[in-house]
């Protein structure tokens, strides 16, 4: 292939990630040191955004609920979307439609799914709060998307549903474990349990990696659910980067501070991904 012939190749590919991706980089890294309203010219205030930013009590609370949304990606979802998969990959009766029920979710508007469970947690028409009356469980009940203390716990409850994204990585990279190791695993009598730990598990840690990575991603974009089951609120309690962003720049038109809020939101995604195969990368040298 000639020199002529591969930048052909690379021209489509290369415009579309110039466009889409390097431009707007080279953008938010401009505007984040700029303060701008919107209307008229940018006026140059180097680092004052960020200053802004650290002194910021939303913008605090913001980070560490995004945190939160990270930490139940890593701690909750990943492990729980590798359970499913090794339930499933072991082929139980009916395991196809239990993949298809678990990925469904996967397909369904985010905005839908935030309106229906903004109506499961309803402070009084909700399914929640009915079951644990129901139940006699009255002292239970409580306005879960409008008390500071679990509003931020409450947006999280539909990101569990996505898990079957997860599970299909896993199932996916499950499906290249040679059949030949589980055999001389049965011969040895090593129970089910052994072989997930021993076989399974290890032979997946790549999966784990980028599911590591996707959910972080995700969590770090999450808009949806803090906008339209709480607005961010009571009292900021579950307000998060993205919607931080979303508010500097469309509510207080200030986009030099939502540019800055952005490029430390890049820089977080670009910490997590350097630990995650940092630990990849021990991970294999213990191995």
């Amino acid at each position: 292939m000639t020199r002529r012939q591969l930048v052909m190749y690379l021209f489509p590919a290369l415009s579309f990630t110039a466009v889409f991706f390097i431009f707007p980089i080279i953008f938010v890294l401009y505007m984040g040191v700029q303060e701008w309203n919107g209307l008229g010219s940018f006026r140059f205030v180097g680092l004052d955004n960020f200053y802004y930013l650290l002194e910021d009590p939303a913008f605090r609370k913001a980070l560490v609920n995004t945190v939160y949304w990270i930490l139940a990606g890593i701690l909750l979802h990943t492990p729980l979307g590798l359970l499913l998969a090794l339930i499933l990959f072991k082929k139980p009766k009916g395991w196809k439609w239990f993949r298809t029920l678990f990925f469904l979710p996967n397909v369904i508007s985010t905005t839908a799914l935030a309106f229906l469970w903004y109506f499961v947690l309803h402070v009084s028409l909700g399914l929640v709060n009915n079951l644990l009356k129901s139940a006699g469980l009255d002292s239970l009940t409580r306005a879960w998307l409008s008390d500071p203390a679990t509003a931020v716990f409450a947006n999280m409850v539909p990101f569990v549903l996505y898990v079957g994204f997860t599970m299909v990585v896993f199932l996916t990279e499950m499906s290249t474990i040679s059949p030949e190791l589980y055999e001389a695993a049965d011969i040895d009598g090593a129970s089910d349990v052994q072989k997930d730990w021993f076989i399974t598990i290890p032979l997946v840690k790549n999966a784990v990696a980028i599911n590591v990575i996707f959910n972080t991603a995700f969590c770090l974009r999450m808009f949806e659910y803090p906008l339209l089951m709480t607005g961010g609120g009571p009292a900021n309690s579950s307000l998060n980067l993205s919607l931080y962003m979303y508010r500097e720049m469309i509510t207080a038109n200030r986009y030099g501070i939502s540019m800055a809020a952005g490029i430390l939101t890049i820089l977080i995604g670009i910490l997590a991904m350097l630990a995650v195969f940092g630990l990849l990368r021990l991970w294999e040298r213990r191995a």
